[in-house]
């Protein structure tokens, strides 16, 4: 992804601290014998408060409006059903689920549901789904993306760059469940589990494993809470050696670098297609385009060039003008674009030249 959220937005995750308080007690209640469903006793104020009327059960239990403690009271009937090898296994999976930055730095691992003895399997997953469900009503969503959306630069997805994210108080946004709830439920109501995207990376990702790939193998993910700015680099992009576009113009062969090769930038490329919708949606569909839009660039400004060192240097110039507007309307890549236009350019690549000059219409 190209840039990280702050951890501070997770800091309203108390439903999962209570969920995680809970569960601990009802597996070291029933080593005593003890199989009480005073949820509330169990969780500290001020959150028992909140959630009080939750965690009552119902005395005609509908199984299609199930309170929290209902399907709390349903976890410990069906723990009580197996041994304690399989308890304890149950709980380690809890734990390890969420440990999220380890297991996504590949420093750690964990089982997955259907790991887990088939009887407790649902009720886990029921259990979970409907804390992810309730984050709404309690307003920790709303106060989740809040924290995200105020401490941002763009509000923009970061995991595409180019999708925007409505102000709080619209339509909210996908909340992905960043490892799947299918797989890991114990994290599903977990905020640093939880990561705002744009619809079309959500779509894209869906319940991919971020953890292991299609065949098993073990994989390392960027972490959305610890993750640092990433670069795009179209640099050793081959000019005329690309497809054609719309109106028959040839266009670059696309070779987009993010500085690394690590791991995580695989990952992300493989869940979210990033490089295959960079060329697609943004580079072939757009190249023309940029060129227009610096031609008008240099007009505005009352700059067109008369010379071909003046259109480097002018080309260079706009290089930093796209680069000064970070991540709005895709200019990070259009900055990429017109570096590796100024290279090929710099090392004297008259074709291009002359190309430029004829797209643009400066009168050179």
């Amino acid at each position: 992804m190209l840039f990280g959220y702050p951890i501070t937005a997770t800091a309203e995750n108390w439903l999962h601290e209570c969920l995680r308080q809970i569960l601990q007690a009802i597996h070291r209640n029933l080593e005593s014998g003890n199989t009480s469903t005073n949820w509330a006793e169990l969780i500290s104020e001020p959150y028992r408060s909140r959630l009080k009327r939750r965690l009552n059960i119902s005395e005609k239990p509908n199984p299609k409006r199930l309170s929290l403690g209902d399907k709390l009271k349903n976890y410990q009937a069906l723990l009580k059903t197996i041994n304690d090898s399989e308890r304890e296994q149950i709980l380690q999976a809890f734990n390890d689920q969420n440990k999220i930055a380890l297991l996504l730095s590949g420093q750690h691992d964990c089982e997955v549901i259907k790991d887990l003895p088939k009887t407790i399997q649902k009720p886990v997953t029921d259990l979970f789904t409907y804390a992810f469900e309730i984050l709404t009503d309690l307003g920790i969503r709303d106060k989740h993306y809040k924290a995200i959306y105020d401490a941002a630069s763009y509000h923009i997805c970061p995991f595409c760059g180019y999708e925007y994210f409505d102000a709080p108080g619209a339509r909210r946004e996908a909340l992905d469940h960043y490892l799947s709830k299918e797989k890991y439920a114990f994290a599903a109501a977990n905020l640093r589990n939880l990561v705002p995207m744009g619809n079309k990376c959500n779509s894209h990702k869906l319940a991919q494993d971020i953890l292991r790939k299609d065949d098993g193998t073990r994989r390392k993910s960027f972490d959305p809470y610890n993750h640092g700015t990433l670069t795009v680099s179209l640099d050793n992009s081959q000019p005329f050696a690309g497809e054609l576009g719309k109106t028959g113009e040839q266009l670059p062969k696309w070779n987009i670098d993010f500085g690394s090769n690590s791991e995580e930038v695989t990952t992300w490329d493989d869940v979210f297609h990033i490089r295959e919708r960079y060329e697609r949606d943004v580079l072939n569909e757009g190249f023309t385009s940029y060129l227009r839009e610096f031609g008008n660039y240099c007009k505005s400004w009352d700059s067109v060039p008369t010379s071909t060192e003046e259109l480097k240097d002018a080309i260079r110039k706009y290089t930093s003008y796209q680069e000064s507007n970070g991540f709005k309307d895709k200019a990070f890549l259009k900055a990429a674009v017109f570096r590796m236009l100024h290279r090929h350019c710099q090392n004297g690549d008259e074709r291009l030249i002359q190309f430029i000059k004829n797209v643009v219409g400066v009168g050179v």
